[in-house]
């Protein structure tokens, strides 16, 4: 894992307690109600008057340590009885990943986290913190708890991509994300843009984004000179989309909400059709810290059924000699090339396109990109032209 930008500069001793107070209760929240880490550090942060430094630190400190909880768990159980209870665990997940993963001096790290602790909890914090500070560097039992995945997710990824590519990947995803922006000031991580550049819309072709939300992509589409409609099963998340055309001033993006599944459109009614489907995210564990603890794997099955069931819908919306395109942000075998031979084999009218282009690795003729091939998410994308 990449060494964290925290330092001693980032929150004085003086001032550091309130940040560490705020990260633990997100801590908690998320521990205890399943809350997503998103969510809550920005309620958090909204009811706080914490500076803007401050602001960055308990954001920093409790996506890495949701990220690295077996990790961090792993360190401090060592010096435990028995499993803490929840507010306990929450000061000692802070106060170790402060520890392992930043440059913060183990004196403010464990002295702030102590003092910022509930006064019953306060001795065993300090205890056990200076416990893993002496430790200090760790021996890890294994890889699966010094990356902190979980162990199926950890053997899935070695399998597929190799000993080398997969555990470079696992490592890339325990860094920070980087943020790139567009032209038109939207966020949108370069491979989810490469999509879209690969996708190629022609002026005023008519395309179909089946699983829109939250917009990133209809709206890059529509700035290329397509007219394209969003869709997507949910209302909540269709709020997103039609925020992001306002914002945008976007003007060539209609919604609709529908299930992609049972699509109300006209058969043929299309020149493109991009199905950015629901999947895994195994290629964006980076960006969302939860995500690797509420993943099954039995869900993997699940999301390559949906897959296919959204592919052989929007065929029939693609007219003749037009393209269908599928994306998804994982790269589990499961939900990209066997998803893809399938619909390719057992559905008629539908010829391949390779994906030719050295941004992206060749999976079948599809295109791949792990994490640490370019420093983005990892990406998937087939193409057919339908007859």
């Amino acid at each position: 894992m990449g060494i964290s930008r925290m330092d001693s500069q980032s929150s004085p001793l003086n001032d550091g307690v309130e940040a560490r107070k705020v990260a633990i209760g997100c801590i908690r929240r998320i521990d205890e109600s399943a809350s997503y880490a998103n969510l809550v550090v920005a309620s958090a942060l909204q009811k706080s008057n914490l500076e803007q430094r401050d602001r960055n630190l308990v954001a920093e400190m409790v996506y890495g340590a949701t990220r690295m909880q077996r990790a961090l768990d792993w360190a401090v159980d060592r010096f435990l009885m028995k499993p803490p209870p929840a507010a306990l665990r929450a000061s000692l997940r802070i106060g170790a990943y402060q520890l392992l993963y930043t440059r913060i001096p183990p004196h403010a790290a464990v002295s702030t986290t102590v003092e910022a602790s509930s006064k019953k909890n306060k001795g065993v914090v300090n205890a056990v913190l200076r416990r893993v500070a002496e430790s200090l560097p760790i021996e890890w039992p294994n890889e699966g708890i010094r990356l902190s995945y979980p162990d199926w997710m950890y053997e899935l990824v070695r399998s597929e991509h190799g000993e080398d590519e997969g555990l470079a990947m696992l490592e890339h995803m325990n860094d920070s994300p980087v943020v790139t922006e567009r032209e038109d000031g939207y966020i949108q991580d370069l491979s989810s843009q490469w999509v879209v550049q690969s996708i190629a819309v022609q002026q005023e072709e008519l395309v179909l984004d089946l699983c829109a939300a939250p917009g990133g992509k209809a709206t890059a589409m529509a700035s290329e000179g397509a007219f394209v409609v969003a869709a997507d099963l949910h209302m909540s998340r269709s709020h997103l989309i039609a925020e992001n055309i306002e914002r945008l001033q976007v003007d060539t993006v209609w919604q609709v909400t529908t299930d992609g599944t049972q699509p109300c459109f006209a058969e043929k009614a299309f020149d493109k059709v991009l199905v950015d489907a629901p999947c895994s995210g195994i290629g964006v564990l980076h960006r969302r810290a939860d995500a690797r603890w509420r993943i099954r794997q039995e869900d993997i099955t699940r999301l390559a059924n949906l897959q296919m069931s959204l592919l052989r819908a929007a065929k029939n919306l693609v007219r003749a000699g037009g393209e269908l395109i599928y994306s998804v942000c994982t790269t589990t075998k499961a939900e990209t090339l066997s998803v893809a031979s399938e619909f390719t084999k057992t559905v008629d009218g539908a010829l391949p396109i390779p994906v030719e282009d050295p941004i992206w690795r060749r999976n079948g003729e599809g295109g791949l990109i792990l994490p640490q091939d370019h420093g983005t998410d990892g990406m998937s994308i087939f193409k057919w032209k339908i007859e």
